[in-house]
């Protein structure tokens, strides 16, 4: 058995936050808090819920972003997307590892669990050479409308799946303003596929009805903030969301159109919030957006809390505010201390060697914004590839790693 605990600040569950108390990991499950084991550390910082990313594409992971919005719907992005030298540019890297750089994009950022929103045939091949986890079971739809791509069995299909196997059922809609894009939730009711376990992406184009009509079936909605404005110069009635009780979920989508990574994000969606609706979305709110939210959203009911019984994935955040709620919103890369997957260490600072030791975790050293860090896998290799593939040496913002080529 695989036994060790840690200590620290304190544990934002997210519900509350547990001053001063500690986790017992045991074989990759949360045991019981205030548990101590024979090895246990001690951490300068708070402990909360592995990030959950609720949208992105981990295949269209590079940078900078391609566009000249607003558009439509997302048809002309994408076809101004593949007509790009950006594009041409990212053509020449495998797809194995663009899924590397888009998992370890995730990875750094906090994030433990990713929806890459795309057919299994594309992710299957990489899913488990990820260093975050990337949701297996789900069934899907690339949008409602009729020029959609043709991803899945059809939406009545694909829903009855989700409903059969209790996952669930993601697909884009309401991400547009022409006429068939603005009546999706209306083709999702007629289809039989608007229900408790359906996945929204973007609900720009979603008007009260359509809000009231998601909140009576279960729905939830992601909300990527920064690609909505980018592409479209605006965004999901969010407010409205939250006061009808909607499930509302963050996500970043491609770096390619969206946040650099989700703590971008989350910051960019808090000042996008207060400018249009001329309020404070509590940061209480937004974690829970990217934690408790999207666990529910996924089906992962032992995912995004830290209670007994749930499965180990959390994470240490460095900075201190007297909100800890605040702490983690408005926390940087460097700020992530450390990242715990299945109980065990993925990333974090080089005072915690020990613990990735005691975990038989192989892992690289890396300077990131002048802190020594330890990471699975070969980020340093990964990172001269791609320079390689394209012939220059390629930095990435939301991988500020030094390495040299």
């Amino acid at each position: 058995m695989s036994e060790w605990s840690i200590g620290g600040k304190g544990i934002l569950t997210p519900d509350k936050f547990v001053k001063k108390a500690s986790i017992l990991v045991s074989d990759g499950i949360i045991d019981k808090i205030d548990g101590r084991s024979s090895f246990s550390i001690e951490v300068d910082g708070i402990i909360i819920p592995g990030l959950i990313n609720s949208h992105d594409h981990l295949l269209g992971t590079y940078h900078p972003k391609v566009g000249n919005g607003p558009y439509e719907n997302w048809l002309p992005w994408d076809n101004d997307l593949k007509s790009s030298p950006i594009y041409e540019e990212r053509q020449q890297i495998e797809n194995r590892d663009l899924y590397l750089l888009g998992g370890y994009r995730n990875l750094l950022s906090g994030v433990t669990t990713v929806s890459d929103h795309i057919p299994h045939f594309v992710n299957e091949p990489f899913i488990d050479i990820l260093p975050v986890k990337a949701l297996k079971n789900y069934a899907l739809a690339h949008a409602v409308v009729s020029f959609a791509l043709a991803w899945g069995d059809g939406i009545t299909l694909e829903y009855q799946k989700a409903a059969k196997e209790q996952i669930p059922f993601i697909t884009h809609s309401g991400e547009g303003f022409d006429d068939e894009t603005r009546h999706d939730i209306d083709t999702l009711e007629r289809l039989g596929a608007l229900g408790e376990y359906t996945v929204l992406i973007h609900g720009i184009a979603f008007n009260e009805h359509d809000i009231k009509r998601i909140k009576k079936a279960g729905a939830s909605v992601v909300w990527c903030g920064d690609s909505n404005m980018y592409m479209f110069n605006r965004t999901a009635n969010v407010k409205l969301m939250i006061e009808h009780g909607v499930n509302v979920c963050i996500g970043t989508d491609s770096p390619m159109s969206g946040g650099e990574n989700l703590l971008y994000e989350i910051k960019f969606d808090r000042k996008l919030y207060k400018k249009l609706f001329g309020q404070e979305l509590s940061d209480e709110t937004i974690v829970k957006m990217i934690t408790v939210n999207p666990s529910h959203a996924f089906k992962l009911h032992d995912h995004g809390a830290i209670k007994p019984g749930n499965v180990a994935d959390f994470i240490v955040i460095s900075r201190m505010e007297d909100n800890p709620y605040s702490a983690v919103v408005n926390a940087q890369l460097e700020d992530i201390a450390l990242v715990v997957i299945n109980g065990k260490p993925m990333y974090g600072d080089s005072s915690y060697k020990k613990l990735f030791d005691h975990n038989k975790v192989k892992y690289q050293e890396i300077i990131l914004r002048n802190r020594h860090k330890l990471v699975v896998g070969d980020l340093l290799g990964l990172l001269r590839r791609i320079s390689k593939a394209v012939g220059y040496k390629k930095e990435f913002p939301f991988i500020p790693v030094e390495f040299d080529i």
